[in-house]
């Protein structure tokens, strides 16, 4: 009787032994594994792991727009194209740009995460260029690739810069665009107007010195 309650007593100890054990490692991993939505795990480099949020599904990008750089933008050797995703869910995303068919990395500058808006996420991309690459026709393409949890599909979204636009900058009214053509000709209609009393007053010149000389010949 004496050795089974002694048994009891090992066995009870062994148990709290390793449920102490258990709950130490537990708290040791948790701040390292925690896995929600608001907290995803990392394990090394590039790996990233999510746990949806109970009753969401993930929801592709509704939105990916290209934005011509601004008529503010301060400096004149760069211009600014900025790229948008918004209303996605979760916020597994990457952004690429292309230049027509090229492969763009150099300017480019992407949010280092997708910004919380909501239920749902967002995140900007820019791509500078010089002057010259931007007024030249030219089409720029902002991609977005959505990682579903086991397919990777992609959302592009672009703007076409026209050779024979007016740069930013340089674009004229309509009313102005009709004052400048009248002023230059009124412009021009005045100068005629000049040559004409200019060659009237040589020819009369030369009319009276034609005459002087007819005189004293005579």
């Amino acid at each position: 009787m004496f050795l089974e309650r002694f048994c009891v007593k090992l066995l009870r100890l062994d148990v709290k032994k390793k449920q102490k054990a258990r709950l130490q490692l537990q708290l040791f991993l948790q701040p390292f594994f925690s896995v929600n939505n608001y907290d995803p795990a990392y394990f090394g480099s590039g790996t990233k792991l999510t746990v949806l949020e109970p009753g969401r599904e993930p929801r592709p990008p509704v939105k990916v727009r290209v934005f011509e750089p601004s008529k503010k933008e301060c400096s004149k050797d760069q211009k600014t194209l900025v790229c948008v995703a918004s209303g996605f869910y979760p916020d597994h995303v990457s952004v690429s740009w292309k230049i027509d068919d090229e492969n763009v990395t150099e300017g480019v500058a992407t949010d280092s995460e997708a910004k919380r808006s909501g239920e749902f996420y967002r995140i900007s991309s820019r791509l500078t260029v010089t002057p010259e690459t931007w007024f030249s026709s030219r089409t720029f393409t902002c991609t977005v690739s959505f990682f579903n949890g086991s397919t990777t599909t992609f959302y592009s979204g672009y703007i076409t810069r026209k050779e024979n636009e007016i740069p930013s900058g340089t674009e004229l009214s309509r009313d102005k665009y009709l004052w400048i053509s009248q002023s230059a000709k009124l412009s021009y209609i005045i100068f005629i107007a000049k040559s004409c009393v200019y060659g009237a007053f040589i020819w009369f010149v030369a009319w009276k010195l034609q005459s002087s000389y007819e005189k004293r010949g005579k």
